[in-house]
């Protein structure tokens, strides 16, 4: 990869090189893109300030200039509102879709209406149904998780579980009023209206401060952008999501709760396919990953319907819908997808918030072989309870040892007893013919695939049944045969993800630095070279003890691996850590590999040097078929 130089500045004309007045020329043009440039920032950092603010103002004001049916929608709009930031936190920020939210909706509300009038107290009522939203929400979107693709498993059961509520509220008419429903009475619409938008306030800034701002809310974006690269940075993704879709489930029943008063009436409908594909609408025209968004599309929506619903009735329906599909088609981001990046600024639209960038939760390593353990500048917060932690150096104890590995796909096994030990600081480079179990047998050192049989130490700890996130824990790091990088992201935010749950991190080698301060572009745009090293460079900062590298050339001219090469063999005698390598080019074997080892039919076929190797009659009959 070549880098350009900058020229040295020129003086201008009659300056001589010496006088202290003489000033470095700026072409005119850079000195108008520099000024338009910081203008627009200044302009930036005033409507972040204003908009807010006049927001805030316009909120506070609205009773002094809505009537008292206008005003009375706009309150229905905020629970409606609310009920579709619950589902963003789900579908905009965990990437889990849920078709069958309006069930979580319906407790809350429900909680509402039977304490009025079974005469029981909210204050029980409803945190009973917050609850129950959360007991019902965690199962079903684990359910969903352990599927290869959660989004079927998701929308399947969020469906049932709807159907199942409202064909309770029907059925039990003694206790919901059946079809008919339960009436609700409130308090006066101005009291209403301020209580409705306080309370909002104070879920909406909950939510904020602990599920999507700071550490949690860069766990979440990786795990919903690349699961793969979440876990090979150390975030148990699965946790995670599952935290912000019991949250939603939560934020939805609140919703309901504050609806019931409003509204004035629930009906087994609140349990409805109809409220749960509205809300959908409600968030895709507002906009997804914003607090916004899901507030712009359900007011305007449910304004649009109590106006102009009942004149224009079919044409307003199908108003609407050609609405949803231009927005989808033309702005997917939603209505507020525009305003926001305008006030963002230059950059990539998805940031890690401000507070997670440039941290690391462990003591710093030295570069050095010896792994010295500094102070760090890590926060103080203990690691997960459930973390594995590495215990000092591990002196003495082989990174991997595999023993009687097996590993089958139905009736086809992959693995047939791997035996492989990698010894401190060496590479051992895996080669073989196509479907040798290569890259099987290092997804099952990382933890993505789970072995049948056999014993997996990593650093002597039994690793066999650990998740991909706490085999990190111990010092695993990984680099796959196509380059795995939060694409969204900037290649420095994707640097401070990997840094940030890192129990021990490490300063990245000078050649690294333009990769670590650039926060303009987006790691999808780079080059599959630079791609590569920033996946590199990930699995640096987080100062792995082995390494798992899936043909790391795979993709790259002669150059850019020969460069790739050279850097790995640099870590390796830097660091002194350990290297499992799979690689096709023998050429990068040779430069790379302290031992050979060739696998053929899932089973250890030779090992030893290249050469021996290569001259093995057992190792060339198994790739020319002799």
């Amino acid at each position: 990869m070549t880098t350009s130089t900058v020229p040295p500045a020129v003086p201008p004309s009659g300056a001589g090189s010496g006088s202290p007045s003489a000033a470095p020329f700026v072409p005119s043009g850079a000195k108008g893109a520099a000024g338009a440039g910081a203008r627009g920032e200044r302009l930036r950092r005033i409507l972040r300030v204003v908009l807010p603010a006049a927001t805030v103002a316009g909120l506070l004001a609205a009773p002094f200039g809505l009537d008292a049916f206008a005003l009375a929608t706009f309150t229905l709009g905020l629970c409606h509102g609310l009920f579709a930031y619950g589902l963003d936190l789900s579908w905009g920020r965990a990437g889990l879709l849920s078709v069958g939210h309006a069930a979580f909706f319906g407790l809350g509300a429900y909680a509402v209406a039977l304490a009025q009038e079974h005469e029981l107290s909210v204050s029980l009522t409803v945190p009973a149904a917050v609850l129950a939203a959360v007991a019902i929400a965690i199962p079903v979107v684990r359910v969903g998780l352990a599927a290869p693709v959660p989004d079927a498993p998701l929308i399947l059961l969020t469906i049932g579980v709807g159907l199942l509520l409202q064909r309770a509220a029907t059925t039990l008419t003694p206790v919901t009023g059946g079809t008919n429903g339960l009436s609700v009475s409130g308090t006066d619409v101005v009291t209403s209206y301020y209580f409705t938008l306080g309370a909002v306030a104070c879920v909406v800034g909950v939510c904020a401060l602990f599920l999507v701002r700071g550490r949690f809310g860069a766990r979440l974006i990786a795990a919903a952008r690349n699961p793969e690269r979440a876990a090979q940075s150390g975030v148990d993704g699965p946790w995670v999501r599952s935290v912000a879709f019991g949250a939603s489930a939560a934020v939805a029943a609140l919703a309901g709760a504050l609806y019931a008063p409003v509204a004035g009436l629930v009906s087994p409908t609140v349990f409805g396919l109809g409220l749960s594909t509205s809300v959908l609408i409600w968030l895709a025209l507002g906009g997804r990953e914003s607090t916004v968004g899901p507030f712009l599309g359900a007011v305007a929506v449910t304004l649009g319907q109590q106006f102009l619903g009942a004149t224009w009735q079919g044409w307003y329906v199908l108003a609407l819908a050609a609405l949803f599909l231009l927005v989808v088609r033309l702005a997917p981001g939603g209505l507020t997808a525009a305003p926001r990046r305008l006030l963002a600024g230059p950059g990539p639209t998805v940031r890690l918030p401000v507070s997670a960038r440039r941290t690391g939760r462990g003591p710093k390593r030295t570069n050095d072989a010896e792994g010295s353990a500094g102070t760090g500048d890590a926060e103080s917060a203990p690691p997960h309870s459930g973390d594995v932690e590495s215990t000092g150096t591990d002196a003495g104890v082989d990174p991997l040892v595999l023993s009687g590995v097996r590993k089958a796909f139905g009736p086809v096994e992959v693995l047939s007893g791997v035996d492989l030990t990698v010894a401190p600081g060496q590479c051992v480079c895996l080669i073989g013919p196509n479907g040798a179990g290569k890259s099987t047998l290092l997804s099952v050192v990382a933890g993505q695939l789970a072995s049948d049989f056999g014993t997996l130490r990593i650093f002597g700890t039994d690793a066999g049944r650990l998740p991909v996130h706490r085999r990190v824990r111990l010092g695993v790091g990984r680099m796959f045969q196509i380059p795995s990088v939060l694409a969204e992201l900037s290649p420095a935010d994707n640097l401070d993800l990997a840094r940030m749950d890192a129990p021990v991190t490490a300063e990245l080698p000078a050649e690294f630095g333009d990769l670590a301060e650039d926060r303009v572009r987006t790691a999808g745009t780079l080059p599959l070279a630079d791609r590569r090293r920033l996946e590199l460079a990930m699995v640096l900062v987080a100062a792995p003890r082995l390494m798992l590298l899936d043909e790391p050339a795979a993709g790259l001219g002669p150059d850019d691996a020969r460069r790739l090469t050279r850097e790995l063999r640099e870590v390796n005698r830097r660091t002194g850590c350990a290297m499992l390598v799979v690689e096709h080019d023998m050429e990068i074997v040779r430069e790379l590999a302290d031992e050979v080892v060739v696998l053929a039919g899932g089973g250890v076929l030779a090992r030893g040097p290249l050469d021996t190797v290569a001259a093995d009659p057992a190792v060339r009959a198994a790739y020319l078929g002799a």
